[in-house]
């Protein structure tokens, strides 16, 4: 039986090993592409300087505050956008792929005909994802830290390792909010519009609604800005923050594999 188990795991991470390779390559190559042209930026004040003549809420909505400070610099190119969205769109396309996907094929009628429950099968793809997930950002972790030291970007590694980790677990909520789908309908185009759509959806959020007085007080319903309103490159991270993205990702996850064994699966 732990056999089985473990295999309910297992063949999704194989699935998914070649996707997983090419994820940690090409994030590794952003952050080292990145961060390779730290030096033309260091100590340039005039950098701040033009970025500081722009409206203050266009530098807040892009992340161009203090842009010419090893912080400023990784949130204005990294984190404030472009690391976060893809590892969120890893998380909606390695959990599609495994649940709704493999539904829409067939191929997951395998699996169900063993002596096994549909809430097994779903968690153990879940879980598969998660893990494919966390190596990513743990390659991601290395490639930062290497490339801060190779080109003299200076920044507490601990800052550092929180906003990653911070970053996964966001990519990780809206890979349960597709779980959540797949669990009610096993429809790939469904599972990819609202997981990605929602994800799109709260960067905006947090990133224009600042902008407008009236908008601004809504910008605390977006995961982004519960993930990095707090500044996380440049503070300590409250814990609530940490538990704010992992609770409901539980949750969720937690709909789906009930909501699976409650209906029927479609067949290729």
């Amino acid at each position: 039986m732990n056999a089985r188990i473990l295999e309910l795991v297992g063949g999704p991470l194989r699935a998914m090993r070649r996707a997983t390779f090419w994820w940690c390559l090409g994030l590794a190559a952003l952050v080292t592409g990145t961060i390779s042209v730290w030096p033309a930026f260091k100590g340039s004040s005039g950098i701040s300087q033009a970025m500081d003549q722009l409206p203050s809420g266009v530098v807040q909505a892009f992340g161009l505050a203090d842009f010419g400070t090893p912080a400023g610099f990784l949130r204005g190119n990294l984190y404030d956008f472009f690391v976060p969205l893809l590892l969120a769109a890893a998380a909606v396309l390695f959990v599609n792929g495994q649940t709704a996907g493999e539904e829409a094929s067939g191929r997951i009628e395998l699996y169900l005909a063993q002596p096994i429950s549909r809430k097994a099968v779903l968690l153990g793809r879940v879980v598969a994802a998660v893990i494919a997930l966390a190596v990513i950002s743990v390659v991601l972790l290395l490639a930062q830290l290497a490339s801060d030291a190779a080109f003299d970007l200076r920044i507490d590694s601990g800052f550092v390792l929180s906003t990653i980790v911070l970053s996964g677990l966001l990519a990780a909520l809206h890979g349960s909010l597709a779980a959540a789908v797949a669990g009610i309908r096993g429809r790939p185009s469904l599972v990819l519009a609202i997981g990605l759509g929602v994800a799109f959806a709260g960067c905006i959020v947090a990133s224009l609604f600042p902008l407008s007085s009236v908008l601004a007080p809504w910008r605390h319903l977006s995961p982004w800005d519960w993930a990095f309103g707090g500044n996380p490159l440049e503070q300590t991270t409250a814990l609530w923050r940490y538990a704010a993205l992992a609770v409901p990702s539980v949750i969720l996850t937690a709909i789906g594999v009930f909501a699976v064994a409650r209906r029927d699966i479609s067949g290729a």
